[in-house]
């Protein structure tokens, strides 16, 4: 839409030509009112800009020297590239490393969701040399270990299964007696990628199935464990780590409120990537350089075999962590509050990939600082997708509606959603909303039950 000043001078031409009256008088009363303060006072919500690129701090060690070799070469995003290196070199580590902060302890599985255009993100062709190094470096890892798509969550159990022992009736006497029947899988390694990760999205919102408390449950590499008593495998200490793909479209449609808010979604590091470059040619990457990748990663792979057990933060690295953690564990609200919820805990999985890249027996602050830049990023992707509101469509129509007076569930349904939501949402955003300190609610009397009447609390 033009500005006032525009129509003016175009008014001002055409008087020169035709002699209208004083341009300023009619501006103020020939044009509506209506479209003159479209003019002058429309408000349109700032457009957030694309994450910035990697600050250098995350191309720190032999993962930037890996990125920096292989970059020209493909059309991949960078980001893409030194994130898919990060997950799967974490995944190959396996469980024999790992920090501590107090009782809970972080390996180096890590979930990541690259998020972009369809084939023009090259997010499938940031694969392709990752593959190609583990697959030169062990076969049999990228054969055995490495699974293409989650059907379901008791598929992910199998995968890495526990012996299984189950009771079997002795056909002789009668009796039941232990027996083990499954073998198991020793090796509790998995590396999941999906190119399609929104039908792991679709699939969880079918009733019935399990994959979001099971990929929760990975995430954390405890125990992994199928509630259906029809399922007799569990998973003990396993080491899953996730490289998903997926529009920014598919991500805004099929993330629901349920898996923002159980942590699910806070469980991944979240990156937006793009094409990086236009290579018509595609040129192949040379063996020269898969080799000396090849070489350098074997080196620390071995180095990790030796090096097992607890590594932690050195003098330097715990000072900047007091320093850090407060910004890192700040509570943000809404969605990206939701999905930011775990920053810490990221933060400790990367600092302790890169500690090992570096054949380090201690984390160090460029370790640190080299994980937090990656973080950083995420949030900005984060905050990209979803913009400066919640993302919580129930969440921000409620406060909006709490602006203007104090309500009461029942007046929530009623004359906010017209009872077309389930009341359950309501009743968990209100209760959410209330955890933060942004609402309060105040029992008040009546002939029968109490009502709890709603309002906004005063933000200081």
């Amino acid at each position: 839409m033009e500005t006032k000043q525009e129509v003016i001078e175009a008014i001002k031409k055409f008087k020169q030509e035709r002699q209208l009256p004083n341009t300023e008088k009619f501006f103020n009363t020939i044009i509506p009112q209506r479209q003159k303060d479209n003019i002058q006072e429309e408000e349109i919500e700032e457009a957030i800009p694309w994450p910035e690129d990697l600050p250098e701090a995350a191309y720190h060690g032999l993962i930037g020297e890996i990125i920096r070799a292989i970059e020209p070469y493909t059309e991949a995003d960078n980001v893409a590239l030194l994130m898919s290196f990060l997950t799967t070199i974490g995944n190959y580590i396996g469980k024999n490393i790992y920090t501590k902060v107090a009782a809970d302890t972080h390996g180096t599985n890590i979930f990541t969701l690259l998020i972009g255009d369809t084939a023009k993100a090259r997010k499938g062709t940031s694969l392709g040399p990752v593959r190609e190094a583990f697959k030169r470096i062990d076969e049999d890892y990228i054969k055995d270990k490495n699974v293409e798509g989650l059907a379901s969550g008791e598929g992910l159990i199998w995968a890495i299964r526990d012996p299984i022992v189950e009771k079997v009736k002795d056909k002789k006497t009668g009796e039941f007696k232990e027996e083990l029947t499954d073998l198991g899988v020793e090796d509790k390694r998995l590396l999941v990628t999906e190119s399609e990760f929104a039908t792991i999205l679709k699939r969880m919102q079918r009733e019935g199935n399990i994959l979001s408390p099971i990929i929760r449950q990975a995430w954390d590499g405890y125990k992994i464990q199928s509630l259906s008593k029809n399922n007799p495998a569990i998973v003990t200490g396993p080491h899953v780590s996730i490289i998903g793909h997926i529009t920014v479209e598919e991500l805004r449609n099929h993330l629901r409120n349920v898996e923002l808010f159980n942590g699910f979604a806070n469980r991944f590091i979240w990156q937006c990537v793009r094409r990086s470059k236009l290579l018509p040619e595609g040129p192949v990457i040379p063996d020269t350089i898969y080799n000396e990748i090849i070489q350098k990663l074997d080196d620390v792979f071995r180095w990790a075999r030796e090096n097992k057990g607890e590594i932690r933060r050195d003098d330097e690295a715990t000072e900047f962590w007091k320093e850090a953690y407060p910004i890192l564990t700040e509570d943000k609200d809404g969605v990206i509050g939701a999905i930011t919820s775990r920053a810490e805990a990221q933060v400790l999985r990367l600092s302790l990939i890169y500690a090992i890249l570096d054949k380090s027996k201690v984390i160090r602050k460029e370790h640190i600082e080299g994980a937090i830049a990656i973080w950083q990023r995420s949030e900005q992707s984060i905050e990209f997708i979803f913009g400066d509101s919640s993302g919580d469509e129930i969440q921000d129509r409620i406060l909006e509606a709490l602006k203007r007076g104090p309500m009461t569930q029942t007046e929530i349904f009623v004359n906010v959603f017209n009872r077309k939501i389930p009341a359950i949402r309501i009743r968990d955003t209100l209760q959410r909303l209330s955890a933060k300190g942004l609402i309060s609610g105040k029992s008040i009397p009546t002939k029968g039950r109490p009502k709890t009447v709603w309002e906004l609390n005063e933000q200081k």
